[in-house]
């Protein structure tokens, strides 16, 4: 039997997206096919009809962090309509981040309630991240921010000086060059910063797993759910997303 993985196993998002992304968060096909591969039913992508509720939150909110990585990968590599839309991109990585701490804490969920302790697995490193985030991210919320082009490269205020150039006419006419980073400079740098946390927390809950993963209760909760012999038309695939 063939090995399981992303590029032949995965859903449409994920054998598309895993050859770019591997070198940046390689540790994510180890968890999915320790963890969520075995929800599936037999030899198709869709989850089991009454899976543990707890494990489908975990296959949920794990995928939906690699499709947000992806996501914002596929922008900053493309340069999406110039990078002069920075914030929507912040919006893919902030929920990554987000949603990644949520994987964790059904993670832990899972590990207290299979073998009765606390895991040590840590939410720190995501949650700074995430919080560095908000300041581009939340711009979604007002007026566009002003950005400047400087020999073809667009420019965007640096973190802490967002709010001096909240007004377009002070970046066009009073503009000082320090308070100005070039926006992929600045995105590639977040995404990277992203991806190690994701890979250090990912790589944490794999080394919990050799444990966890021995445990007759957590075979028992993984083993639940029966495959339908005729599912809907649109059922849930086993890395969140829907088919049919």
């Amino acid at each position: 039997m063939a090995e399981v993985s992303l590029l032949v196993d995965g859903d449409e998002t994920e054998r598309n997206a895993w050859e770019s992304l591997r070198p940046y968060f390689h540790r994510y096909e180890g968890f999915w096919h320790t963890h969520i591969f075995p929800l599936r039913c037999p030899g198709v992508i869709t989850l089991r009809d009454g899976i543990d509720e707890e494990f489908e939150t975990l296959a949920m909110c794990n995928y939906t962090t690699f499709v947000n990585v992806a996501r914002a990968f596929q922008k900053i590599q493309s340069k999406s309509e110039g990078l002069k839309f920075s914030e929507e991109i912040y919006s893919n990585l902030q929920r990554a981040a987000e949603v990644a701490i949520k994987t964790v804490d059904s993670f832990r969920k899972i590990y207290q309630a299979c073998l009765n302790r606390k895991s040590d697995v840590s939410t720190s490193p995501l949650s700074k991240i995430e919080l560095s985030f908000k300041t581009y991210r939340n711009i979604l919320h007002d007026p566009i921010l002003a950005t400047v082009k400087k020999d073809g490269v667009r420019l965007i205020p640096r973190r802490d000086k967002t709010e001096k150039y909240r007004r377009w006419t002070t970046a066009m006419y009073h503009q000082e060059p320090v308070d100005f980073v070039a926006v992929e400079t600045q995105l590639r740098s977040d995404f990277e910063a992203l991806c190690s946390a994701l890979q250090s927390t990912w790589k944490a809950m794999e080394e919990a797993s050799i444990v966890l993963i021995k445990n007759r209760e957590y075979i028992r909760r993984r083993s639940k759910g029966v495959s339908p012999s005729k599912p809907s038309t649109v059922v849930p695939s086993a890395s969140g997303t829907s088919v049919g």
